[in-house]
């Protein structure tokens, strides 16, 4: 019966978004996170050659780059004449775009092979020049604040190209008051000052990240035990898959394993966040911060009220994540609920594979409301054919999934398709951030282009929510209906509770870091175990190694952008539920704020799209949507 049921809402999803095209001649593909890249079908691999036809075009480009930036500096002299300065911010912002550019093919070409030392070696090279074009950019600041507010108008009058950089301009003015001496920004441009970057900082590792991420990369995992009793070494690309096995001896020693490797690794973990924090505090202090929160969240204009307001909020409706935790242990029939419970199923029997075409159809069908024209991006990004997309996992490519682009090219997917719903899911998420990316490149020039962390998030979420209303409203059975709410409630765990619980514990790393306390692997898997314990409540069980899972979360590094995802879930429930319901304007209105870029400040553009999040409302009616998915689900799974 289960069968026939999904075979009907596969022929639904088929039928509704006919003329896929390339998605139907697809080679099958059995996923293995331990298999060779070259095994994997061409087609299911990105394309590079959009950003560079060959590592030695790369290398072309990279020369030109370093000997633009050297030219650069002819110019210093005369930026005090508003000709000049627009023509220097003309060739800073190309560069800048070019630097951008070099970045990506570099971070790509490793990620699908964490080993390949050329790649390695490219990586450092880009990273080096944008670190090089960030010092740059001292000068530039150094030039446009010399100017008086009559200065700058008077610039504006005697050159109309300068209008062209105003966006740029204006953002520099704001933080007038956080800029130092010449000497100093030297200084803290060598050191690696990231507060002024025009790019995501999770595209900026530190000298420290880049250690934590090499450390993470070469932990030495175990071998276990497979559901099928064949020996399979775990890996970092496979460990959410076996985290997620219906046998609970597998996904026990899979989750084990990883902790029990980070255990041994732990004061060299601890060193590496310690450092990050540090690291952080000190930029913020160097430009007059009282803390590192204000100081990350300034650079985007975001209040740091949003994120107090996010943690208070969420830890007001942590009893409804500890009424789903009992409804974990009663419908799986446990005793007790580990960390490796927390990834299977709720509803025994009811998931099934979803090969990628099947994934890609569903998530196409879902975005329906949206309009045709975003459905119609969506299609010719989801296929692989078009070279956007690495699909499969291999052997030393990097764990998770990302999107990312760079102005003037298309967007970019990696995924690690074990063919799950999960994955499905992951699959809309990052098709949201690069369907976002898209529209905002199309819409915007690149100075206004690049949204901020604050909206980074919604497009994606807004993008899984409208998939689990999909799935829900062509559910043919109660069981059927009950796993896909379980997948949704499960959805608001990781997205809303996990990544508040991890904004608080980087919060608190920080707070060490500013007072000047020691922070130890004995003090972060304290802080950790508490939080665990404050979120999940005590009907959890918390093991041993448990609390050193933090050395696991590549995100400690990105600072304060683990925030982001819990505010983007809370915000695209809130605009899903209006596109979905068919409120007039509702689509228009999101659509604009995904086409507008960094045009104004994110609170207020978001604000245009119906959510304001210096208020607790949109945080609160998120976890309100959870509590009533909660009770839907005890009602139809839990027998008496």
């Amino acid at each position: 019966m289960r069968t026939n049921a999904w075979s009907l809402l596969m022929m639904f999803a088929c039928t509704a978004t006919a003329g896929v095209g390339g998605l139907d001649r697809l080679p099958a593909v059995t996923p293995d996170g331990n298999a060779e890249r070259a095994s994997i079908p061409a087609v299911c691999r990105w394309d590079l050659s959009a950003l560079y036809p060959d590592e030695a075009s790369w290398a072309a480009d990279y020369a030109a780059a370093q000997a633009e930036l050297a030219r650069l500096a002819a110019l210093h002299p005369r930026l005090d004449d508003p000709a000049t300065l627009a023509a220097y911010l003309g060739r800073y912002y190309d560069l800048e775009l070019a630097g951008n550019r070099l970045n990506l093919y570099a971070n790509l070409s490793q990620n699908t092979d964490t080993t390949d030392q050329a790649a390695i070696a490219r990586q450092q090279q880009g990273l080096a020049l944008t670190a090089d074009i960030m010092n740059e950019g001292t000068v530039l600041r150094g030039a446009v604040l010399a100017l008086s507010a009559d200065e700058m108008a008077a610039a504006y009058a005697a050159v109309p190209a300068l209008e062209r950089y105003r966006p740029a301009i204006d953002s520099l003015r704001r933080r007038a008051g956080r800029v130092l001496d010449p000497e100093a920004e030297r200084v803290l441009a060598l050191a690696g000052d990231n507060l002024w970057a025009a790019i995501d900082l999770n595209e900026l590792p530190s000298p420290i990240e880049r250690a934590y991420q090499s450390m993470l990369s070469e932990l030495p995992l175990p071998q276990i035990v497979d559901e099928q009793g064949d020996t399979v070494g775990l890996t970092l690309a496979n460990y959410g898959l076996y985290r997620a096995s219906a046998d609970r001896r597998v996904r026990r020693d899979a989750v084990q394993g990883l902790l029990g490797s980070l255990k041994g690794f732990e004061n060299t973990f601890a060193a590496t966040l310690a450092g990050q924090a540090q690291l952080d505090v000190l930029f913020a202090r160097a430009r007059r911060y009282d803390t590192a929160l204000e100081a990350y969240l300034d650079k985007d204009e975001v209040p740091a009220a949003v994120y107090h307001n996010l943690i208070a909020t969420v830890r007001a409706h942590a009893p409804a994540l500890h009424r789903y935790v009992e409804l974990r242990k009663r419908a799986l029939g446990l005793d007790e609920v580990h960390l490796y419970d927390l990834y299977i199923p709720m509803v025994e029997g009811v998931d099934r594979p979803f090969t990628y075409p099947e994934g890609a159809r569903a998530i196409l069908e879902s975005m329906a409301p949206l309009g045709p024209d975003y459905v119609a991006m969506a299609r010719e990004m989801i296929d692989p054919a078009n070279g956007a997309i690495d699909v499969y996992p291999s052997n030393r490519k990097d764990s998770g999934a990302f999107s990312s682009s760079v102005y003037g090219v298309h967007p970019y997917i990696k995924m690690n398709y074990m063919d799950r719903y999960d994955d499905v899911s992951t699959l809309t998420h990052e098709l949201g951030h690069a369907l976002h990316s898209q529209l905002s490149a199309a819409n915007q020039p690149y100075l206004t282009s690049r949204y901020t962390m604050l909206l980074a998030e919604i497009a994606s979420t807004c993008n899984e929510m409208l998939l689990s209303r999909s799935m829900l409203d062509h559910a043919a059975s109660d069981a059927e209906r009950a796993w896909l709410l379980s997948e949704l409630a499960e959805s608001v765990r990781t997205t809303i509770y996990r990544q508040t619980m991890f904004a608080e514990f980087e919060l608190k790393v920080h707070s060490l870091a500013e007072a000047g306390e020691p922070i130890t692997a004995s003090r972060l898997n304290e802080i950790y175990a508490s939080l665990v314990r404050d979120y999940y409540g005590p009907g959890y069980t918390i093991d041993p190694n448990d609390g050193v899972e933090w050395a696991y979360i590549p995100h400690f590094y990105y600072k304060y952008y683990v925030y982001s995802y819990a505010t983007g879930l809370a915000s695209g429930i809130a605009i899903a539920e209006r596109v979905a319901a068919g409120e007039p304007g509702a689509t228009d209105a999101y659509l604009g704020m995904l086409k507008a870029g960094n045009s104004r400040p994110p609170v207020e553009l978001l604000q245009g799209a119906g959510v304001d999040l210096t208020t607790p409302r949109p945080i609160a009616a998120a976890l309100e949507f959870f509590e009533r998915t909660v009770a839907e689900l005890e009602k139809l799974v839990v027998k008496e």
